[in-house]
């Protein structure tokens, strides 16, 4: 039985188009095939098919330029290539409001093109247009029916272990199946290869490699591109890729739900806020905490991009307007100074601008004795305190607290649990509270995980072994000539978090702002995970002697207080 017979032979047109990679491409020979036979039951007499098709694409408006499939039909519809236009459903055209009502709208302005889908449309009743606009309320209101579902599936994944997207770089995807063949879900492995390149990259980071040395490293060690290039030659790495993995919270053990760049750029532009829940994978991590923050490190100045054949380059700061200081070119004593002022003052009339100089020579004498003032043998005790306060109360509470929090937990769920039982009817509100405490409990399930994995004995191990270490070791050739520049800046940074040149008071006399991090320093000298990050800070004046007579020229290092003493408090509080 056919809908209307048409005997004279027509031109037909069909769209396919399947969402997301999830998806089989089969979907596209699916909508096809359904669509001949859709034709043939309607009895037209076919004699030409153009196929147009979009893979792993939205149907949304905001995926409409990537579409190269509809742009070609609609192209086709304007030049009257066709007069059928068969589509498996009304929403693999489009699924947004107003891209609809632009269709219908084309549809009964051009009524030479009779459109059929094989859920029911056909243009050529009468009733087509309430019929399509009702299914395209419906199919609108289904797309948000249809991301819930998926996410809700995706979260379910997550709090089962499983992972829900490609792995990156470092990784391999493991498929589980269960004994009937069932797919369960997919988890990531390490790939020991990639992985040791993945702790090189940190490794260059965190010794002062700016992301174009490692990237230009990359490129001479003929490693593959961390995505499938789209070019024959392979591709080839580039600074903003190294950054995407160093920025990529699992390398430390952690999958952030909703932490990608390109969903929070299309939440902010829905106006949606951005809800983020973190799941340890303790057995994917490949660096530790620390090396991972320290490389992710939020910087204005140069120091955390390398650069630079001087340690020095771009590890100061100007005290008036914030601007990173740099270096004079090299002639007799090379010195820092701050561009910024040095040009608005030349360029402005304003007066209030830094435009002195100090002598590369000066800061080395300045941190050496600045970090011989602070690592004195009673400073280095009473942090050895705080430290052993640490190992003896800190890391073993947190344990039992989180093992406490799991058990209360666990309580609350079965007492819901029970109270669900003895319901007989429906209850949203009390299935909404199990949920939630189901949810809490798998969350400190995971944070137990990762204090079981071994975290607590690393930490310990860490602890003790800087207990025993001496600091002021770091002072034995800080500025040795042998001393690799990026690696120099590097140690630096982690022990100087910041320097600030406030100014000079006279030819001879200056004066900075020196935060230095005292675990920092232990970390260095003992070559382990830092276990205090928290940084004191003292004003000082550094005063240059010239060569009066038969006296040498030297320098003098002077100690003008404390600019806030209750970090350190808080440190040894703790």
């Amino acid at each position: 039985m056919t809908d209307l017979t048409i005997l004279k032979p027509l031109r037909g047109a069909i769209y396919a188009r399947y969402s997301c990679d999830q998806q089989r491409e089969t979907s596209i020979e699916d909508q096809i095939r359904r669509c001949k036979e859709r034709a043939y039951e309607c009895g037209l007499q076919v004699t030409e098919w153009k196929v147009y098709t979009d893979s792993a694409l939205s149907g949304q408006a905001h995926a409409l330029e990537k579409r190269t499939g509809l742009s070609d039909l609609n192209r086709a519809w304007d030049n009257n290539e066709f007069e059928v236009l068969m589509l498996d459903a009304f929403e693999r055209l489009a699924r947004d409001g107003l891209e609809q009502e632009k269709y219908i709208k084309r549809l009964k302005d051009n009524r030479r093109v009779r459109l059929l889908t094989c859920d029911g449309v056909d243009s050529a009743r009468e009733d087509w247009e309430c019929y399509l606009r009702v299914k395209g309320v419906v199919s609108h209101f289904e797309t948000g029916n249809l991301r819930h579902r998926v996410e809700r599936g995706m979260v379910g994944q997550l709090e089962r272990g499983f992972m829900i997207a490609a792995p990156p770089f470092g990784y391999s995807l493991l498929r589980e199946y269960d004994d009937t063949g069932n797919h369960l879900g997919s988890r990531w492995v390490i790939d020991e290869m990639k992985a040791a390149v993945v702790r090189d990259i940190f490794t260059r980071r965190k010794n002062g490699a700016s992301m174009n040395d490692i990237a230009r490293w990359l490129n001479d060690s003929g490693v593959p591109c961390a995505r499938e290039a789209q070019i024959e030659d392979g591709g080839f790495w580039r600074p903003s890729r190294v950054r995407g993995i160093l920025s990529n919270p699992i390398y430390r053990g952690v999958f952030v739900w909703h932490g990608s760049t390109t969903y929070k750029n299309r939440a902010e532009k829905r106006g949606e806020e951005v809800v983020q829940r973190h799941y340890a994978r303790p057995d994917l991590r490949l660096v530790s905490d620390e090396d991972w923050f320290l490389c992710n490190a939020d910087s204005k100045t140069r120091k955390n991009y390398g650069g630079g054949k001087n340690a020095l380059a771009g590890v100061l700061t100007c005290g008036c307007c914030g601007g990173t200081l740099v270096l004079t070119a090299k002639s007799r004593c090379q010195s820092l100074y701050c561009a910024v002022c040095t040009t608005a003052k030349a360029s402005t009339t304003t007066t209030e601008r830094l435009t002195s100089t100090i002598a590369t020579t000066g800061v080395q004498f300045l941190l050496t004795e600045a970090m011989r003032f602070f690592l004195t043998p009673e400073f280095v005790e009473v942090f050895r305190g705080a430290l052993h306060a640490k190992l003896t109360g800190g890391a073993r509470y947190e344990y039992e607290a989180c093992l406490k929090d799991l058990k209360r937990c666990q309580a609350i769920q079965n007492r819901f649990s029970r109270m669900l039982a003895t319901v007989d009817e429906d209850d949203p509100l009390l299935e909404g509270r199990y949920e939630e405490a189901r949810r809490l409990v798998r969350e400190a399930e995971a944070r137990l995980k990762v204090l079981e994995a071994g975290q607590i004995k690393i930490d310990e191990q860490a602890i003790a072994t800087q207990l025993k270490t001496n600091p002021s070791e770091i002072l034995d050739g800080l500025f040795d000539s042998a001393v690799p520049t990026e690696q120099l800046r590097a140690m630096l940074r982690r022990l100087f978090p910041s320097i600030v040149f406030e100014g000079k008071n006279g030819r001879y006399h200056s004066f900075f702002r020196v935060q230095f991090c005292p675990g920092a320093a232990l970390a260095v000298a003992s070559n382990t995970a830092c276990q205090f990050d928290e940084a004191i800070e003292y004003r000082f004046g550094l005063r240059y002697v010239p060569l009066r007579g038969k006296n040498e020229p030297y320098w003098e290092l002077i100690s003008l207080g404390q600019v806030n003493s209750e970090k350190l408090d808080a440190v040894v509080d703790e």
